[in-house]
């Protein structure tokens, strides 16, 4: 048998799943899934149940969506005024993901299914410039998570290195406990801790975190018995052409000089984007080297190199990727959205569909949010931003998306 190949056996199993699917008795047709996951993992390589997960998680989304006030206000909006009134999930359907249908809102499915045990860690991984923006990324959503019960741990990746030299600081959080905390009760503050280690995790990747994160497991295959999913959220799995761009404008200046050159870089990437503060670890950064590992003949030369050897892991991955509009980002990115609208017009402004999913066979596409890069991760910038450009309210319920992630992995029997 083929590592990607499912066995007799779990093909036995997947059709009794999709049968009782068939005869929408969800609950049911969850709990043989389960079964069938603690089995073999493999089962959700079959294209088979790759429907499913995604119909899954969407709804999970959208019933944890229905508690964020602000989303349903901004998903009701005009529509909601004239008509018929359409119910809430749908209407959070419409609004935050990309061509949703009925079965994403289908009121029939049950809320999640989390069998009784120890929750596994989420370690996030962020992703590029991580740190150097005036906001971070999912940081209210992961203190929300944690004084909800589920541990959380915000791993200290270097902001400006490559994707390689990044496993370093991600093998601390996994195997030392090493990265951030939200602290009880200091509002937006964080705190680096280190230890204990997680047990159980799922790793989460934002765009540089997801192929940081590929880069992590295969350079330490032996982690496949504890991670026991990746969520890969607009990763910039591919590259990105925007990359391409950049590494083509700076190819052979003396950018590593940070001191001097950090704040002209920054201003190159985002203009009118500036965040004070001490910066960390100026030392590590590797600018060149950090734009270099992001464009798309690097990324794509790695899964070629390691793309069969990560399959082999059996570690479920899940993607999850972005669309946006060209009046839906900010002022200073729509160059950025047009340029990748000729390839792609279903781009998040910084990457297109194809570079944000992993082609695998133990890869699924959970679904394409409507949002742009930063809307779907990040909390909203500063009002004093916000006043220079549009679109950086940022009104995605993100909270919900972490949680379907993990309510997922728990119901599919990965972890728990």
């Amino acid at each position: 048998m083929s590592a990607s190949a499912p066995s007799s056996s779990s093909s036995v199993a997947v059709q009794a799943v999709l049968d009782l699917l068939a005869q929408a008795r969800y609950a049911q047709a969850i709990a043989a899934l389960r079964t069938a996951v603690q089995q073999d993992r493999r089962v959700l390589a079959d294209p088979a149940i790759k429907p499913w997960l995604g119909r899954r998680w969407r709804n999970l989304f959208l019933q944890a969506a229905t508690a964020d006030r602000r989303a349903v206000r901004v998903a009701h909006g005009l529509r909601g005024l004239v008509g018929k009134r359409r119910p809430v999930m749908q209407q959070l359907g419409e609004r935050f993901l990309l061509q949703a249908t009925a079965a994403d809102w289908d009121s029939h499915l049950p809320p999640a299914q989390l069998p009784a045990g120890p929750r596994p860690t989420l370690v996030f991984c962020p992703g590029f410039l991580n740190g150097l923006l005036p906001v971070h990324a999912f940081e209210p959503e992961l203190r929300d998570l944690q004084d909800a019960g589920w541990p959380v741990l915000c791993a200290d990746a270097h902001p400006v290195r490559g994707c390689e030299a990044n496993v370093s600081d991600l093998l601390a959080a996994v195997r030392e406990g090493r990265g951030f905390l939200p602290v009880p009760g200091q509002g937006a503050d964080v705190e680096l801790v280190s230890g204990p280690p997680p047990g159980d995790m799922v790793l989460m990747g934002y765009s540089k975190g997801s192929p940081d994160i590929l880069c992590l497991l295969a350079a330490h295959p032996e982690l496949r018995s504890q991670v026991k999913a990746v969520f890969t959220w607009a990763g910039a799995i591919g590259g990105s052409f925007t990359a391409n761009k950049i590494h083509d404008l700076i190819r052979g200046l003396p950018l590593d000089a940070v001191t001097q050159h950090l704040h002209d870089f920054l201003s190159l990437l985002l203009p009118g984007i500036t965040r004070k503060g001490t910066l960390r670890r100026l030392d590590e950064y590797a600018i060149s080297e950090a734009v270099a590992s992001l464009t798309t003949h690097e990324r794509e030369a790695f899964l070629q190199r390691h793309g069969a050897a990560l399959d082999a892991l059996a570690i479920p991955f899940f993607n999850v990727t972005g669309a946006t509009s060209l009046f839906e980002v900010p002022t200073f990115q729509m160059a950025d959205y047009l340029a990748l609208a000729k390839v792609d017009p279903d781009n998040d402004m910084q990457v297109t569909q194809q570079q944000s999913r992993l082609d695998l066979p133990m890869a699924s596409h959970l679904a394409t949010l409507h949002g742009h890069h930063w809307d779907i991760a990040y909390p909203p910038f500063p009002r004093k931003l916000r006043l220079t450009t549009p679109n950086l309210d940022h009104p995605f319920p993100r909270h919900a998306g972490l949680l379907a992630n993990l309510q997922l992995t728990v119901e599919l029997g990965l972890a728990g």
